[in-house]
């Protein structure tokens, strides 16, 4: 008599465990990773606001930023980098233009020459506009990890790519929290908001 109260027991304890276990994703809604890039690659207009930090080994600054990428043409703007008070890196595949208030503008082949030169650290803004999306860059090798069909982790170009958090914006999964490290250059950019421009 007592074996059909032991089942029921047991029954009961192994769906209570069941109810108390940590929800897992569910898989069925998400979509494959060869449809988050076809997604991601479609995305070539955008606007991006949030924040940006930047740990090098000689300082450790943050900024607000604003990222208008429209095809090849890429407008970053930063509020209050290294005490500078404002910069905006401006150009395309063929040239690049940093202004910063009260001093003359400084035109180079490459953002990241302009970076580097003027501000002390650099981001290779032309690859960096593919990973921000949560995508490699094309026309190099890379490695990767995925979760939830998305990137975990990207290593390209020499720099380490962490994706912490995602958020659902402008109609599809977009990055929310991304950080780039290469040697001792660390720069965090944490996203407010996406919009799709154009």
């Amino acid at each position: 008599m007592m074996k059909p109260v032991v089942s029921l027991i047991v029954l009961t304890l192994f769906l209570t465990g069941c109810s108390l276990a940590p929800n897992k994703p569910n898989m069925s809604n998400a979509v494959s990773w060869e449809v988050y890039q076809e997604q991601a690659l479609a995305l070539e207009n955008y606007l991006l606001t949030g924040k940006v930090g930047i740990r090098s080994a000689e300082d450790s600054n943050s900024a607000t930023l604003t990222w208008a990428q429209n095809g090849h043409e890429f407008d970053i703007r930063l509020k209050g980098p290294l005490g500078q008070g404002a910069a905006a890196i401006s150009g395309d595949q063929y040239y690049a233009t940093l202004e910063i208030p009260n001093e003359p503008p400084l035109q180079a082949a490459t953002p990241e020459e302009l970076l580097d030169l003027r501000l002390g650290w650099a981001l290779p803004v032309r690859e960096a506009q593919y990973w921000i999306k949560g995508i490699p860059a094309p026309g190099s090798t890379y490695d990767a990890t995925f979760d939830d069909n998305k990137l975990a982790t990207l290593q390209q170009q020499g720099w380490d790519i962490t994706y912490d958090r995602y958020l659902e914006q402008a109609n599809q999964t977009l990055p929310g929290k991304v950080v780039f490290t290469r040697g001792e250059l660390v720069i965090t950019i944490i996203v407010r908001s996406w919009q799709k421009s154009g």
